[in-house]
């Protein structure tokens, strides 16, 4: 196994995060990707998913709270994000147990 170089190590990570370059993608199938973009303000993913995304409009992400494709809610550590439907409706039971305690 041949070990990656500080700077091969950092690019992965942005790589992964879609933070090295604009990406073709739906807003959509961002936030799946992503599982969960930071949404503590409430521009916070539209500039999230700006910054990612080649052909990204702010319509796109509000027609998908508007349709509950995606949500805004309090998931992880309690912190408001913007999480694809089916993965928050998997997940809630989960975090429900932690979330008695904050």
């Amino acid at each position: 196994m041949t070990a990656l170089s500080l700077r091969a190590l950092n690019r992965a990570t942005l790589d992964r995060q879609l933070l090295l370059r604009r990406h073709p993608m739906t807003a959509r199938q961002a936030v799946s990707r992503l599982a969960g973009l930071q949404g503590q303000a409430p521009l916070a993913p539209y500039v999230g998913l700006w910054t990612r995304l080649s052909a990204f409009t702010r319509t796109a992400l509000s027609q998908l709270l508007t349709a509950r494709t995606v949500v805004r809610a309090a998931v992880m550590r309690g912190t408001v994000h913007v999480v694809d439907a089916a993965d928050f409706a998997a997940f809630r039971p989960r975090w429900r147990g932690t979330r008695r305690n904050c």
